[in-house]
């Protein structure tokens, strides 16, 4: 626990120093930095979950949903408006490609295993980039959904260890609480102050920003939770081992994978999306 608390720390310092980092450049320098890095973290993701489902003797089509990923991620940064019209293509694409290989074994397996970790990753987390393309305030926005994740993380994390007694949900995540969920909301919400504050050219009204970073915590933890889904599903206990105490690439952006359509899609509901 102590050895495990020193790596959470120690790397999770130079994790927040490189996000400042690259939020700075986002908004001063390159515009696109942010998208760029969510879409390798995202393409990453992807063939982690690829990795875990194969323990199962799924046979999978890695490379075709590599291809249909990045087509999700790029027509959501490059064509927003025909996103899904692209996304379609690809898919259709790769179905033809299917029929076309006469591979009749296993095919309904091969075929669910290759679509679902694209669906589950680089699709949900492209709105990561919908919301960095809202006009005016999309780099701010962006910022509350990375506060929204990373900050309560750290807060279940830290108060779930600490005094978690009550599980949230011990079939799925045993570890996780539900002190470590409240801590999780009251400490985003700290975060999202600072940033509604700071971020923006002018400060959102509290029922806006307060509304969009909650939104944003609980489907961060849904997101979790959905990954830890995954994981026992798939019997593995870390997505990877690419970080000491803070797992793969899958694990690093699981919160986002609800959080980031469920901020999008609170701020088209309120009309902050044109």
């Amino acid at each position: 626990m102590i050895k495990d608390l020193k790596q959470r720390l120690s790397l999770g310092s130079i994790l927040v120093a490189a996000i400042i980092g690259l939020l700075i450049i986002d908004r001063d320098y390159f515009p696109a930095a942010a998208a760029l890095v969510f879409a390798v973290l995202a393409l990453a993701a992807q063939q982690e979950l690829y990795a875990m489902m194969s323990y199962n003797s799924n046979p999978i089509r890695k490379w075709w949903g590599a291809l249909m990923g990045a087509v999700a991620l790029g027509a959501a940064w490059f064509a927003p408006d025909c996103r899904f019209e692209l996304l379609c293509g690809s898919i259709v694409l790769y179905l033809i490609y299917e029929v076309l290989s006469c591979d009749v074994e296993g095919a309904t397996n091969r075929i669910s295993a290759t679509l679902l970790p694209v669906i589950v990753v680089p699709v949900l987390l492209s709105y990561a980039m919908l919301v960095r393309h809202i006009p005016v305030d999309g780099w701010a926005w962006m910022v509350m959904l990375i506060v929204g994740c990373k900050a309560g993380d750290s807060a279940a994390y830290f108060v779930g260890s600490a005094i978690g007694k009550h599980r949230l949900s011990p079939k799925v995540s045993p570890n996780k609480s539900w002190e470590g969920a409240i801590a999780s909301i009251i400490g985003a919400s700290i975060g999202g102050y600072f940033v509604a504050s700071n971020a923006f050219v002018e400060m959102p009204a509290t029922e806006l920003w307060l509304g969009a970073v909650i939104i944003t915590n609980i489907g961060a933890q849904f997101g979790d939770l959905t990954e830890s889904l995954l994981k026992r599903g798939c019997s593995s206990k870390d997505s990877g081992s690419m970080l000491p105490a803070f797992g793969g690439t899958f694990d690093m952006v699981d919160s986002f994978l609800i959080a980031a359509p469920s901020l999008y899609f609170f701020l088209l509901l309120m009309n902050k999306v044109s």
